[in-house]
């Protein structure tokens, strides 16, 4: 018999000052299964002039951390 994981999917885009998506992510956590977290950078020299995504970024980490909280022991 298989165990069905139990868990939460959180998938977002991360956008310059231009409105240009320059990162996206997906994550994966939950019950019997293994958790992921992908980041695709889409265009280096952009996400290197951003003003804003390493904020962006570290609150995405914050809230990944936060959801996979709810399927720790």
């Amino acid at each position: 018999m298989a165990i069905k994981a139990t868990g939460e999917t959180m998938n977002r885009e991360f956008t310059n000052e231009d409105g240009e998506v320059i990162v996206s992510s997906s994550a994966n956590v939950g019950i019997n299964t293994i958790g992921t977290m992908t980041l695709t950078l889409l265009d280096a020299q952009k996400i290197k002039d951003s003003e804003t995504i390493v904020e962006e970024l570290k609150a995405l980490i914050d809230d990944v951390l936060a959801m996979s909280d709810k399927y720790l022991n």
